[in-house]
């Protein structure tokens, strides 16, 4: 059955360290662990980028609240593409930043 899905996508640059990447990823997992409101499901590595894969368990609003504070603890926020996809189509919403003009692949 399909479900609602958040992708937290990061560039991976010559520079990039993947133990900051994975420490991210762990951030999110205890993001989540502590409520019920989201589930962490691990993440991949391709093509330059570094996709966590999360499902909401309910409504959008407090799993992108976490998302976005958790992400600029981390101070990855300003370089991270935000993007759902809704169970309902296969269609990806880049939701941050707000003004992203370019094209989202995985």
């Amino acid at each position: 059955m399909p479900r609602n899905q958040l992708i937290v996508q990061l560039p991976i640059t010559a520079s990039t360290s993947l133990d900051t990447l994975l420490h991210v990823e762990e951030t999110l997992v205890q993001a989540f662990s502590q409520n019920s409101f989201a589930e962490v499901d691990g993440h991949d590595i391709g093509q330059g980028r570094f996709n966590i894969f999360i499902y909401p368990t309910g409504t959008w609003g407090p799993v992108l609240e976490r998302v976005y504070a958790f992400l600029k603890l981390r101070g990855v926020l300003k370089e991270a593409l935000v993007v759902k996809r809704l169970k309902t189509s296969e269609k990806y919403v880049v939701v941050w930043p707000a003004q992203f003009k370019g094209t989202f692949e995985l």
